[in-house]
């Protein structure tokens, strides 16, 4: 629905593997070389060897070491966001060493309890994601097995009032379904397609935006798109065309959100390299384009789809925006 099911990622990871500080004596030696997968960079310091150290380990703290081999500027304008220079822990040092050593305070006490470990990282909420996902379509098949075998058509009608998008169901309050649709998925392939393009894509702008960051720009992309896709199946098509079939027909799927996280990667990256069908190489730009144009040709014309190209158009819509008013101001800065 996005690209093909052979678009292979064509990305690389340079991950940073050793720091080492050649010997010094009582004079002051540079530091040789900091050693990755395909190339190398040289620092030069002027500093006691105390001193040196205290930097690197406070740099590797509180930066991000690993980067993007293309699209470095952005890559760092965004470590930049997630971790500001300077940036020093909550407290004061002695509060530090008080919960370090005694607990955190109860009342007129401390209780030695060991820190609890909710935060989700921009690695796994992928996976947290694809889950919830797998959940809602597991639903979807009960609600349909039960219609089938039983004549119960109860879950399925509640399935199709809470996790589909269509402009009788906002039209009727449940504004909701703006947004769930986009957890939701009914056919398998539908379903693995969507998730492969999200893990695909996804962990890289998980990793430059943050947890917060990429959740709100996935929820953002998804309510733009599903609005997107209400109001001209509900409103513009029956005034244009006199067509109300699709005032109740539902739309659902991630593709509103995997279509804003794909355009919004050829923005970061546009000469990243992606393989349509595994084999013909494109620039990331140049596939973005050529989907959100193909969506645009299907919206335009009138032949029948089981695509929602308007819920593609706006989620990219989402990306763009995302793109041009958030981000590129910080990117600009560099140049």
């Amino acid at each position: 629905m996005l690209l093909t099911h052979g678009v292979v990622l064509g990305r690389g990871l340079l991950t940073v593997r050793t720091l080492a500080l050649q010997r010094m004596a009582a004079r002051t030696v540079p530091l040789r070389s900091l050693s990755t997968h395909t190339t190398a960079f040289r620092f030069a310091f002027a500093q006691p060897r105390s001193v040196q150290l205290a930097n690197s380990l406070s740099r590797v703290q509180q930066r991000n070491v690993s980067t993007l081999l293309h699209g470095s500027k952005s890559h760092r304008v965004l470590s930049e966001m997630r971790f500001p220079r300077g940036q020093q822990g909550r407290g004061a040092r002695w509060e530090q060493h008080t919960k370090a050593d005694y607990g955190s305070k109860r009342g007129n006490s401390y209780r030695n309890d060991p820190p609890r470990q909710t935060k989700i990282t921009p690695e796994s909420v992928i996976y947290v994601i694809i889950s919830i996902n797998g959940v809602i379509f597991l639903m979807w098949q009960t609600a349909l097995s039960r219609k089938d075998s039983l004549g119960d058509s109860k879950m399925l009608q509640m399935m199709m009032g809470n996790f589909a998008t269509m402009w009788a169901n906002v039209r009727e309050g449940r504004i909701w379904t703006l947004i769930t649709p986009a957890f939701s998925h009914v056919e398998p392939m539908h379903l693995m397609f969507n998730m492969f393009m999200l893990y695909s894509f996804g962990g890289d702008i998980a990793k430059l935006l943050g947890t917060k960051r990429f959740v709100l720009f996935y929820l953002g992309a998804a309510l733009c798109g599903n609005l997107v896709s209400a109001v001209g199946r509900g409103i513009v098509l029956p005034r244009v065309r006199g067509d109300y079939s699709g005032i109740a027909t539902p739309s659902l799927g991630a593709s509103t959100s995997v279509v804003g996280i794909t355009t919004l990667y050829a923005c970061l990256f546009p000469t990243s390299t992606l393989h349509l069908f595994a084999i013909v190489p494109l620039p990331a730009w140049v596939a973005a384009a050529g989907l959100i144009g193909w969506d645009m040709w299907r919206v335009m014309s009138s032949e029948k789809s089981k695509t929602d190209g308007a819920g593609h158009l706006g989620g990219a819509a989402a990306a763009l925006g995302y793109y041009w008013f958030r981000l590129r101001p910080h990117i600009r800065r560099l140049r």
